[in-house]
């Protein structure tokens, strides 16, 4: 019922999503909010499966084995601002399919859709207290979720600075912690490969959600080939497809790219163009922000 609260939900859930976080419109409707009902779903068909288990051992030493269902209490989730929705249901939807009620704390930045969320869990009749969501910065609402003593798991999506220090958190009170962190991603590229495809892939890869994706490639690896014409070739492919992309208002149907999610992030890229610069790199595309989005 929840999946289906969510489904009927989508064009406003995406809106949301697109205002909060800067990314194209058309992208929330065909990524966020159908993989959000997707993860709703999925979890909800394990509910039913999970847990009593019976294994006998016969022989001189027989022996049974057994799983009983025991949810550990209260979950605290705290999610990042890339994709919002995703990534807390990807999160709620096992934690309340196993028994568990869940406290949400979502990016301050992208904040909208996690309300929306708990509305449609009361519309779809997830009991009250099941799921709640608080506000705030992370350093002062995330910490006081995460080390609060009722609180019994953890999930964290986000830096791999403050996962560690969500695990110092946790750790005295011995609470289960679950922590996706950053990732610095490789795409290898031969030159027996469909090229093509491996332009449109790394295309893909790399920009998706203005690069925002922890599982975006940030690092692409290309045989040179002899004497390197195969590394020009893909060099050349890649600049042409970048250009290629639009840049425009989250609203515009034809923008491939919107806004980054903040200044800070804005700040965090041009500095990475500037190390890069500096260590002797050549900037082929792009290296600055564009003067207008409109």
């Amino acid at each position: 019922r929840l999946a289906d609260a969510v489904e009927a939900a989508a064009p406003a859930l995406a809106e949301a999503e697109s205002r909060d976080n800067g990314k194209p419109l058309a992208l929330a409707r065909t990524l966020d909010i159908p993989r959000s009902v997707a993860n709703l779903r999925f979890f909800a068909s394990l509910a039913p499966h999970a847990g009593g288990a019976v294994q006998r051992a016969s022989g001189p030493m027989e022996s049974m084995s057994y799983s009983v269902r025991k949810p550990v209490g209260v979950v605290g989730v705290v999610t990042p601002w890339n994709l919002p929705l995703y990534l807390l249901t990807w999160k709620l939807a096992p934690a309340l399919a196993m028994g568990n009620a869940v406290v949400a704390k979502p990016s301050e930045l992208t904040p909208t859709t996690a309300l929306m969320l708990a509305e449609l869990c009361g519309d779809a009749g997830i009991p009250p207290g099941a799921f709640g969501v608080v506000q705030g910065q992370g350093h002062v609402a995330g910490q006081a979720l995460v080390s609060h003593p009722d609180v019994s798991a953890v999930s964290f999506t986000g830096g791999t600075a403050t996962g560690a220090a969500v695990a110092a958190l946790a750790a005295p009170q011995f609470k289960k912690v679950s922590l996706e962190l950053g990732g610095k991603n490789a795409a290898v590229v031969f030159d027996d490969c469909d090229f093509e495809a491996a332009i449109a892939g790394v295309t893909r890869s790399a920009f998706l959600n203005s690069g925002q994706i922890c599982l975006c490639s940030s690092r692409i690896l290309v045989q040179r080939g002899p004497d390197g014409a195969f590394y020009r070739r893909f060099v050349d492919g890649l600049v042409a497809a970048a250009r290629g992309l639009v840049v425009a208002a989250p609203g515009d149907p034809a923008a491939d790219l919107g806004p980054l999610v903040s200044q800070a992030q804005l700040d965090k890229a041009q500095a990475a163009v500037l190390a890069a610069r500096g260590e002797g790199g050549e900037v082929l595309c792009g290296g600055g922000a564009p003067a207008v989005v409109a």
